[in-house]
């Protein structure tokens, strides 16, 4: 980028208002001062960020004024922007936390906020902005922005489950939400394949030694560098259905119920077993996280009785609040009756994507088209559940399958062969291939699935692994268009394609940068 073009920001700020200096220009050894040692952290994090992006060599400092200066200041600092909407998923309420202004001159950049979170965000700005010179440092347009998020809540939803992510590579995926300013990390942490966090009382979860799961001491880190970059995480412990490996390691959890098919199982709420084992993990789970929310999954319990499922939900959602923690669902647990105004319904069916009989019929042997018939019935009952939470009063949060679901095919072709060919194999072949362009063409306040009289809690992106089969599969499917979720939901006003195109096309190297290098090159961003 040069600095006389529109600056490659995504998310797009509220505010941007070109402050008619000379630019500001960095040696390859910038200075980032913060004010006191409590924010030493803080002045870390943006230290690694500058040095990862941009290959400088930063030096912190504590006190004074620096190349870029992160100020503290007693109140948000911006009174004059759109203001956040739905659910804190830190649960404290702060509408201004995230407000910062960012003001760079010849002189200096400032960034100015009133919570450390606020700072971190125009931190993240500030490297946004910066483009490289001959001098092995930086040079930023002289420029003032003013900025907050349009949804208090930004996550995404990561499958570690059909494919195992290192601890590595799991912050990388951090990294890359804290650069474009999402604020929740969900980790589905368990489902018929494996489970992937170890907990003491039941060491048989774990215990296959063909399959790697989290230690705790592996969560705690995850948590702990999520927490350093304002990532909290929201771990996911799918039940009662989608709980084959935990049946195949304690059969008890099944109880006298006998489902339709070998490849379903779900939790019998009328074991004893049952829910002692419900209290132990959600217990354990809890203390091992600092985040005010843990997901019960509740999907897909295909096969279980509807009295059954009532049951087992309305029971483990008491368990989940007596561990004094919130509890997230997918949409399926508004069937339990049991949701209340501050439980988070995660509405994740999209329009065009119902469930087809017909067509999985076509693609699948006739062994399996019992459990099809099975599929297709829980499917048919979908249409009420997000009309029911909101009845409830429990604030949707938008994981449309439609446009934010990125384990879709690619429609458009990649710059570089061997990725075209990829993109038939890599993504859920029952969902409709669409382009990044045609992904791009939503906002969070149009969308079909959420009723106009939902509370929208914020917007979550979710990506599935069965079609990985590692990292740089991962990272195929999650950018460039993540990217542009991001701007959903940070920026109020609707972009249009043609501006934002423009600016995350010179993400790449960053991405490369943040070990990123599988993304999709896709024609419809990066062709000139």
């Amino acid at each position: 980028m040069r600095v006389s073009e529109t600056p490659a920001l995504v998310p797009l700020p509220q505010r941007v208002t070109p402050a008619g200096d000379a630019p500001l220009r960095l040696g390859p050894r910038p200075r980032v001062a913060v004010p006191s040692e409590s924010l030493r952290a803080l002045g870390e994090v943006a230290v690694d960020l500058l040095r990862t992006l941009h290959g400088l060599d930063p030096v912190l400092r504590v006190g004074g004024e620096g190349d870029l200066t992160l100020l503290l200041t007693q109140d948000p600092p911006v009174a004059d922007i759109v203001r956040v909407q739905g659910i804190d998923p830190l649960d404290e309420g702060a509408t201004g936390r995230e407000l910062y202004e960012l003001d760079v001159r010849e002189h200096g950049a400032t960034v100015t906020a009133a919570s450390p979170e606020g700072l971190f965000r125009g931190a993240t700005t500030f490297a946004q902005l910066l483009e490289p010179d001959r001098t092995g440092g930086g040079t930023a347009p002289a420029t003032r922005i003013a900025d907050g998020p349009a949804m208090a809540w930004r996550g995404l939803s990561l499958d570690v489950v059909r494919r195992f992510f290192t601890v590595g590579q799991v912050k990388k995926v951090i990294d890359l939400l804290a650069l474009y300013k999402f604020n929740v990390l969900h980790l589905h942490l368990s489902d018929s394949q494996a489970w992937r966090l170890e907990i003491s009382r039941w060491p048989r979860l774990t215990g296959d030694a063909e399959r790697p799961f989290y230690t705790r001491d592996d969560y705690r880190e995850i948590v702990a560098y999520a927490a350093a970059r304002f990532v909290t995480v929201v771990p996911e412990l799918d039940m009662p259905g989608h709980v084959l490996a935990a049946v195949r390691a304690y059969p008890e959890l099944q109880g006298d119920a006998e489902p339709p098919h070998r490849y379903l199982a779900y939790l019998d709420p009328r074991a004893e077993v049952t829910f002692r084992f419900v209290q132990d993990v959600l217990q354990e789970v809890a203390a091992l996280t600092p985040g005010p929310y843990l997901h019960l999954g509740g999907d897909e319990a295909f096969g279980m009785p509807e009295e059954l499922y009532r049951a087992f939900v309305v029971r483990a959602l008491e368990i989940a609040r007596g561990t004094g923690k919130k509890v997230a669902g997918w949409q399926e647990i508004a069937r339990s009756g049991a949701l209340t105004s501050a439980d988070v319904a995660q509405a994740w069916i999209g329009a065009g994507d119902e469930f087809d009989l017909e067509a999985a019929r076509e693609k699948t042997p006739a062994e399996y088209h019992s459990l099809l018939e099975i599929v297709a019935e829980t499917f048919a009952r979908s249409v009420h559940d997000v009309p029911a939470a909101v009845a409830a009063g429990a604030p949707v949060l938008a994981s449309a399958s439609s446009v934010l679901y990125l384990d879709r095919q690619y429609a458009e072709e990649s710059l570089l062969a061997a990725q075209t060919a990829r993109r038939t194999q890599v993504g859920h072949d029952s969902y409709e291939p669409r382009t990044c362009r045609e992904l791009f063409a939503w906002s969070p306040s149009t969308l079909a699935e959420i009723p106009d009289a939902a509370r929208l809690a914020g917007v979550e992106a979710a990506i599935w692994c069965e079609t990985v089969a590692g990292f740089d599969d991962l990272t195929f499917l999650l950018l460039p268009r993540l990217a542009g979720i991001a701007e959903k939901a940070w920026t109020p006003s609707r972009t249009q394609w043609d501006g934002y195109r423009a600016r995350v096309a010179r993400h790449g190297d960053w991405w490369s940068r943040l070990g990123l290098d599988g993304y999709y090159r896709s024609a419809d961003v990066f062709a000139s």
